[in-house]
């Protein structure tokens, strides 16, 4: 298993999605800047509390993190199939339900450590720009702090899971704009909603939903050695 792993990492071109995640992390904080300078010149408030930062950090690192994922199963899984270059790995004695489980875990650990340093990189830059222009009253206490840390722990677990949906869609509906429209459709039912007041906020529907996201793998997982490859 160890070894599939670590073919699915050459094969995952890492340098090319750090360089996606970097750049997604970027056009995040730049949203949020613009923000911040719009409604500073205009003496309004957008944030009042670290914690309407971390919540808005969280919200679209995960909108962010969620469509990326969905890239990465399309590309590691769905396009494979589609150019039947799955074929090449499918000769080898290769065990397929090992083979795919390496290719899910490695988009499940790409989302959390996505999604965890992005949310400490854009909040440490929003850190230090407050220093600055001072945007926020609020001192960033070890009581604040350390639960909103726990927060991005349990929600970045949690959406590395809810990303798994998208696999068995795609796979279904042999398409890889399905794979990426399903995780739009994920985002739309999960993070509608104003300052947290959303489906996302309570805690027991992301879990639900990663629960679900568990089980379409598995099905998916179940049924490879069905998948028709020369039709699909």
């Amino acid at each position: 298993m160890f070894k599939l792993i670590q073919l699915e990492i050459k094969k995952f071109k890492i340098k090319g999605n750090l360089k996606g995640a970097i750049i997604a992390n970027l056009i995040i904080l730049a949203s949020l800047l613009l923000s911040i300078f719009v409604t500073k010149a205009n003496n309004e408030i957008i944030f009042s509390r670290w914690d309407d930062i971390f919540g808005s950090i969280g919200t679209f690192v995960r909108i962010t993190f969620l469509i990326f994922s969905s890239v990465l199963i399309s590309k590691l899984i769905i396009s494979e199939y589609k150019n039947k270059t799955i074929n090449i790995l499918f000769i080898y004695p290769v065990n397929r339900k090992k083979l795919m489980i390496a290719k899910l875990f490695l988009v499940v650990m790409f989302t959390f450590i996505a999604m965890i340093i992005s949310n400490i990189f854009i909040t440490f830059s929003l850190l230090i720009l407050n220093v600055f222009i001072n945007f926020i009253s609020e001192s960033l206490t070890m009581d604040i702090l350390l639960p909103n840390l726990i927060n991005i722990a349990l929600y970045s677990f949690i959406y590395s899971f809810i990303s798994l949906i998208p696999v068995y869609v795609g796979i279904l509906r042999k398409s890889r704009s399905s794979t990426i429209l399903t995780s739009v459709i994920l985002i739309s039912v999960l993070n509608n909603g104003n300052k947290g007041h959303n489906l996302s906020s309570i805690i027991i529907i992301p879990i639900i939903f990663a629960i679900i996201g568990v089980i379409s793998s598995y099905l998916f997982i179940k049924d490879v050695e069905k998948v028709d490859v020369v039709n699909f």
